[in-house]
């Protein structure tokens, strides 16, 4: 049964009174109008952020109610958290991101192709090619994904539709509601203008080493820089830090002044963006519109929502050469087996690969298969480096 503290204030006084789970069960009963049966029922505290008493009451359901089973879910929880003084063991983390691309294929109703997903070995790269139809029918179905993105209605809307128009809505609608948040989480009316003047800008900043001065539109650096950290905590985007691949674990050497961002969704970055939805529906490779940023936000948000580690725990790392006028970078490092995984995202032909050779070559002994992700199904081996669609999921 479903307890929704946004559509319904009233349920928010059960847990005013003291935090007594028999004493809330019977009243929440009144309520719904529904008995409460330990061991059977299931209750969903929705929009659980507007009520922090119902998150504290989580630990005397788990310590005197085990056998009742309780989610709790909601928007900005990280914010609510750091007002809260939450017991250790007690209640479990679940972080829910965009559909991903499997997921997606799923939801339209395509689970066929979805299995036919190569996936990557890290001991022993290299997977059978895809049929010419297998192959097609992929990439048709990665186009409709960076326009529609993973959001469950946008998805939900497009099955429905099949309207790129319908779903543009939506994703307008979604875009309205998080900069109508911004003041729920940020302070100041400067601080909010540099929130906002942040978000509308870090879809275009995708892919690319990220300086304050240029996201904020001048402003003053300080608060540039709590903005994007506001926003990762709102998972609006995610901080992809440059770290030293000579070793592991990679956290251990991230940057905080060197980083990427990738942004929530694809579709709602390409629409945030005001990229037209005729010129990437007519487009042979839309992975390469907008500079490519698509290839780089779709691997990033693949690693997130498919891996249960991504790199390590749920954060993701590149490498910048640090070094004056050098250039080089490396889209990805993975931490598998032990080893560290380099990954170069090319949205059109590989080119010459320079970063990744000489990544490779500076930092042999810490090294594992790299990989180029590409927008064609041809896959290969070239001086230690694997060629893989960009469907692959690592």
């Amino acid at each position: 049964m479903e307890v929704n503290f946004e559509k319904n204030p009233e349920f928010g006084l059960v847990f005013k009174e003291d935090l007594d789970p028999v004493r809330i069960i019977r009243d929440l009963e009144v309520l719904l109008r529904q008995e409460i049966v330990p061991g059977k029922t299931l209750i969903f505290f929705d929009e659980i952020q507007e009520c922090p008493e119902a998150i504290k009451a989580l630990r005397y359901f788990y310590e005197e109610k085990p056998e009742l089973h309780i989610i709790g879910a909601g928007s900005l929880l990280e914010f609510v958290f750091g007002n809260l003084s939450l017991p250790v063991g007690r209640i479990s983390y679940e972080y829910l991101y965009p559909l991903s691309f499997r997921e997606f294929l799923c939801a339209t109703e395509r689970v066929i192709l979805a299995d036919r997903i190569p996936l990557v070995s890290y001991d022993h790269p290299g997977f059978a090619k895809l049929s010419n139809i297998e192959s097609n029918q992929m990439f048709k179905a990665m186009h409709e994904y960076c326009i529609v993105g993973g959001m469950p209605e946008c998805v939900a809307v497009y099955v429905k539709t099949r309207s790129y128009a319908s779903v543009a809505k939506i994703q307008d609608f979604l875009l309205t509601v998080f900069r109508d948040d911004i003041p729920k989480y940020a302070r100041g009316d400067l601080q909010i203008r540099n929130v906002a003047a942040v978000f509308a800008k870090i879809f275009q900043n995708v892919g690319c080493q990220i300086k304050y001065s240029t996201l904020g539109d001048g402003d003053n650096i300080t608060r540039t820089k709590n903005s994007v950290y506001l926003l990762a905590k709102a998972m609006l985007c995610h901080i992809v830090k440059s770290v030293d691949p000579s070793g592991l674990p990679l956290g251990a050497s991230a940057h905080d002044k060197v980083f990427k961002l990738i942004f929530l969704d694809i579709g709602l970055g390409q629409r945030l963006s005001g990229i037209n939805v005729n010129e990437i529906s007519g487009s042979q490779n839309i992975l390469k519109v907008y500079n490519g940023k698509l290839a780089d936000q779709f691997v990033g948000q693949q690693l997130l929502a498919e891996s249960s580690e991504a790199s390590e725990g749920r954060d993701l790392y590149t490498w910048i050469r640090m070094e004056k006028s050098s250039g080089a970078e490396v889209d990805y490092l993975l931490s598998r087996n032990g080893k560290v995984v380099p990954v170069e995202v090319k949205s059109g032909k590989s080119g010459s690969l320079k970063s990744l050779h000489l990544l490779r070559s500076s930092y042999t002994n810490s090294l594992g298969p790299s990989f180029c992700l590409q927008h064609i199904d041809r896959p290969g081996e070239a001086e230690g480096i694997f060629f893989y669609p960009l469907f692959t999921i690592l």
